[in-house]
C-alpha cells in the first residue's frame, strides 16, 4: 500500500513538472529592461532646481544699485504640473544667522522641461568696504503635502538642488 502511494505522488509530481514546462508560450515578448543609463533616468526625472545667483552694479545717476538675480529652471526631462499655491521661488537676504529678510517671490504652477523663471531686484548698492555684506538665498519652497497629493507630475526628483545661497563678494 505504502509502494502504491509513493508510486501516485511521485508520478503526480512529476506530471506536475510536465505541465509546467510544456505551458510555457513560446512567442512570448521579453520583459523590459531596466533604466540603467543617466540619459534615460533625466528624460524620466521632474526636477525644478536653482540653477544660480547673479549679482550686477548699475550705474545711476541716483547712486549705484545691485542686481541681484536668480534663476530655477527644470532640469529634467518631465514637466512640473501642479495646482495654485503648492510651489513658490522666493529671495531672500541673509543679514545674519537669525536675520533674514524675504525681498520677492514668485509663485508658479507649470514648469516645463527645460524652462526657467528668473526672478530679479534692484537693491541700494553695498560697498566694497561693509564689513559683513549679506548673503542672497534664492530657495524653492513646496507645500507641505506636495508628495502625497496623488500627483505625480509635480514630485521634485532631488531636494538637495532647491536653495542656493551666495554672497555678492565672493
Amino acid at each position: 500500500m505504502k509502494t502504491l502511494l509513493f508510486s501516485f505522488v511521485l508520478l503526480f509530481c512529476a506530471g506536475l513538472l510536465c505541465a509546467q514546462t510544456s505551458v510555457t508560450p513560446k512567442n512570448t515578448l521579453p520583459l523590459p529592461k531596466a533604466i540603467s543609463s543617466a540619459k534615460a533616468v533625466f528624460l524620466n526625472t521632474i526636477d525644478p532646481a536653482v540653477t544660480g545667483i547673479t549679482f550686477a552694479t548699475i550705474k545711476q545717476p541716483t547712486g549705484d544699485k545691485l542686481r541681484v538675480t536668480g534663476k530655477v529652471k527644470n532640469i529634467g526631462g518631465k514637466n512640473y504640473v501642479s495646482s495654485d499655491n503648492q510651489q513658490i521661488v522666493q529671495l531672500w537676504e541673509i543679514r545674519s544667522a537669525t536675520s533674514k529678510l524675504k525681498l520677492k517671490e514668485i509663485p508658479f504652477r507649470v514648469l516645463n522641461a527645460g524652462q526657467e523663471i528668473t526672478l530679479s531686484i534692484e537693491l541700494p548698492a553695498i560697498k566694497p568696504g561693509t564689513e559683513f555684506p549679506p548673503d542672497y538665498q534664492v530657495v524653492i519652497v513646496y507645500d507641505p503635502d506636495i508628495y502625497i497629493d496623488a500627483n505625480k507630475n509635480n514630485d521634485d526628483a532631488r531636494s538637495d538642488n532647491n536653495s542656493h545661497t551666495k554672497n555678492p563678494f565672493n
